[in-house]
């Protein structure tokens, strides 16, 4: 007697059902959904540098506060030994962005971690059009004062 086998795919559906398996829904930029691009923030700083002051700092006090209120960011806080505080942004487009904050102030460290939360991981380019096509226009900016007499418009009466 022949046995019978469903394809692996059918087999792993059926499985599925049986076991109400629900796979999660990727999260996609559209209606009530918002991917934010920074995913995790990484706060790098030595225990023994005085250059860290002020991290550790900001660290102790608001560092709590600035991860309850971003959920959606992963925040890592490690010790880098000898070495200058960094703030380092890891985005969804798999780009990163550092940042130095030896001279900063505990002060000056909210808005240098709140720019780097609100950037958007691409580089930072000069737009030198205002309108980007890949079909350029045809036609070219109109001026009266290049026509042709045959093609002028006059107001004089006659």
């Amino acid at each position: 007697m022949a046995t019978f086998r469903l394809p692996t795919v059918l087999n792993e559906v059926i499985r599925a059902h049986n076991n109400q398996f629900i796979r999660p829904i990727k999260p996609k930029n559209g209606v009530n959904s918002f991917v934010f691009p920074c995913r995790k923030i990484v706060f790098n700083y030595c225990e023994r540098s005085g250059s860290s002051k002020s991290m550790m700092e900001y660290l102790q006090k608001e560092a709590l506060l600035f991860a309850k209120q971003n959920p959606q960011i992963e925040v890592i806080v490690q010790p880098r030994p000898s070495k200058h505080p960094i703030i380092r942004a890891f985005y969804t487009n798999g780009k990163q962005k550092t940042k130095t904050v030896r001279k900063c102030s505990a002060e000056e460290i909210p808005e240098v971690v709140k720019s780097l939360r609100d950037h958007s991981g691409h580089k930072l380019q000069r737009w030198n059009k205002y309108v980007i096509s890949d079909t350029p226009s045809v036609r070219a900016i109109f001026s009266p004062f290049h026509v042709h007499e045959e093609h002028k418009i006059t107001d004089q009466k006659q």
